[in-house]
């Protein structure tokens, strides 16, 4: 998993969680490894016996009733427990008051403590929605990101092969754009790749000759959306006349991002061709595909009976 910190839990999460420090501040800089989120009331009862150091352990109602049920020494226990487990941090839900020894005890350890007047359930909501979005494999890709027809194509190329001009057609087309030049991917649960723009130049394109445009103000708000499951790489190159070009379709190329393997097409640019279209009847292609229908094989297969049936009945030749 990504490297985070509890000072990214602060900082990056602070308006989602309402986090308020009660001590060691000093040690934010301490990681949190551990993307399983820890209650303290299964930690005392013994229930997370597997339970891993530099996780994040969370009191609620419960656990803090059962410290204000203890008395003088006997709080002694459950305390040294929770810190024994080496917490990265230890957060206290609904604003409810923290036993002093905990706070005394963790300023001694320089262990981050919190309060937050969220219900547990709710924070707990938050932490796992945060620690997912934060640990998630991601990278930077050139390249245009566009839905077509529903199908999230990453058109991919040496710079100036005209990938902007080939996403610009698209949209005029109405398909949509989600991202033009650097598109961030992040690898999502299932194994599946979803990619988005930058914030700052989301929705704009830069087409030579022409300069920025923004995709919303021209073509309206339908035109773009935030972000895309990638679901096919096209690969544009210039025309080579001594490649030899796939013209059946029967087997396909793959490329891996983020140990993700997608469909590829690569696509020979060279004047007179619509690349556009291509891509448009391609993404209609995979559509198919997902159906169970692969023209490419269908037509294979049938051209192999023809050829069987003549090989078992030649046709006589006119006398």
């Amino acid at each position: 998993m990504s490297r985070i910190t509890v000072r990214n839990l602060l900082e990056d999460a602070k308006l989602v969680l309402q986090l308020k420090c009660l001590a060691g501040a000093q040690n934010l800089w301490k990681d949190i490894t551990e993307a399983h989120i820890m209650k303290a009331g299964l930690l005392l009862a013994g229930v997370e016996r597997d339970a891993q150091p530099n996780s994040i352990i969370v009191l609620g109602q419960k656990e803090i009733s059962y410290f204000e049920q203890l008395k003088g020494r006997q709080r002694s226990e459950p305390v040294r427990q929770l810190i024994d487990f080496q917490p990265s941090c230890i957060i206290v839900t609904k604003s409810l008051p923290v036993p002093r020894l905990l706070v005394t005890t963790c300023l001694d350890q320089k262990i981050p403590l919190f309060s937050t007047p969220l219900l547990t359930s709710r924070l707990l909501d938050n932490l796992e929605t945060w620690i997912d979005e934060n640990t998630r494999e991601s990278m930077t890709l050139h390249g245009v990101l566009v839905d077509v027809l529903g199908i999230g194509v990453l058109i991919q190329g040496p710079s100036g092969i005209g990938k902007s001009e080939v996403a610009l057609e698209l949209i005029s087309r109405g398909h949509r754009l989600v991202a033009d030049d650097l598109v961030e991917i992040q690898k999502q649960h299932g194994n599946h790749l979803m990619g988005q723009g930058r914030p700052l130049v989301s929705h704009h394109m830069e087409i030579r000759g022409l300069g920025i445009v923004s995709i919303p103000a021209l073509f309206g708000p339908t035109a773009v959306r935030d972000s895309k499951r990638i679901e096919s790489i096209v690969d544009l190159e210039e025309w080579d006349p001594k490649k030899e070009y796939d013209r059946l379709g029967i087997d396909e190329q793959h490329r891996s991002i983020l140990d993700v393997r997608l469909p590829l097409l690569t696509i020979p640019v060279r004047p007179g061709r619509s690349v556009a279209t291509i891509i448009e009847v391609a993404a209609r292609d995979r559509l198919l595909k997902e159906r169970g229908i692969h023209s490419a094989r269908l037509f294979h297969d049938q051209l192999d009976k023809v050829l069987s049936s003549r090989a078992v009945h030649p046709a006589k030749g006119i006398e």
